[in-house]
């Protein structure tokens, strides 16, 4: 189970599922290629060797006084790719990810559980509900974060809780 588990983070690890929204709502853009490069490759290529140099002790920054010395300067470059390609409809996303870093200062959320909930709240929220089952992602990853000992139930609730509340608010 742990294996299958472990499977199930990498395919639906945060950057993933970020990356892949972030994609979907860009390919509409006449700015898609530039933004592409600055929203989503770069900051992935920043984590990449922020793990690689062991500036955070590994992929899924669990250690959660490391995650705030990360997420912040990413969070700084998306608000500044936001404003430099005037790309608005991704403030919402932007604003998640600022309030999922305050929170972790104070309590280990689970990034897994808020990435797959974001995503699949876009999306069904932006192309309706014949998407919804995207929507099953969610238990399936709480339940692989949960059997790998990475989070609580509850670590796991409130990540996905937050991220569909940041949805029904602001989209």
């Amino acid at each position: 189970m742990k294996h299958i588990a472990t499977i199930i983070s990498r395919i639906f690890d945060p950057f993933i599922m970020l990356a892949i929204v972030c994609t979907i709502l860009l390919a509409h853009t006449t700015v898609f290629i530039p933004a592409f490069v600055a929203i989503v490759l770069v900051p992935f290529l920043l984590f990449f060797i922020a793990v690689k140099t062991k500036y955070v002790s590994d992929w899924d920054v669990s250690n959660r006084q490391e995650r705030p010395k990360l997420f912040w300067p990413l969070t700084a470059i998306e608000i500044i790719n936001i404003v430099v390609f005037q790309l608005w409809f991704l403030i919402p996303i932007i604003a998640a990810f600022v309030g999922f870093s305050l929170i972790t200062h104070f309590w280990k959320i689970s990034g897994h559980a808020f990435a797959s909930a974001l995503t699949t709240g876009i999306l069904v929220s932006r192309f309706g509900w014949r998407w919804w089952p995207v929507l099953l992602i969610v238990p399936i990853v709480t339940w692989s974060r949960v059997v790998r000992k990475n989070h609580t139930l509850t670590q796991v609730i409130a990540g996905a809780l937050y991220a569909w509340l940041i949805v029904f608010f602001f989209l």
